[in-house]
């Protein structure tokens, strides 16, 4: 069905379509589905390889990795010396439940 269900899945994919906002279930679930269960609308879960996305830094690992998630709540990692908790990326590669991308500039 593709609902997010709270006592299932760690985290949910937010329907960016205007009037809609449902919770989607994760890529990495079952119950994922490329279209929104409530409005129909295609997700836009995943960046494409190339794309410029806006980003969150929400965390750095131990290596000095930042830790960011883009508005759909997909994970990028970014190797960058920065102080900001907002910034503009480029991904560089793509994986099932993360990716990798580098700084164009902070936010």
């Amino acid at each position: 069905m593709g609902r997010y269900q709270p006592g299932i899945h760690d985290s949910y994919i937010k329907c960016d379509t205007p009037r809609c906002g449902a919770n989607n279930a994760p890529e990495e679930s079952s119950e994922y589905d490329t279209d929104c269960w409530r409005c129909g609308e295609p997700l836009g879960g995943k960046p494409e390889l190339g794309d410029t996305v806006a980003v969150d830094i929400v965390d750095e690992k131990s290596d000095g990795t930042l830790v960011c998630k883009t508005e759909s709540g997909f994970v990028l990692f970014l190797e960058a010396d920065i102080s900001a908790i907002e910034a503009t990326v480029r991904v560089t590669s793509v994986d099932e439940t993360y990716g990798e991308a580098e700084l164009i500039e902070t936010g």
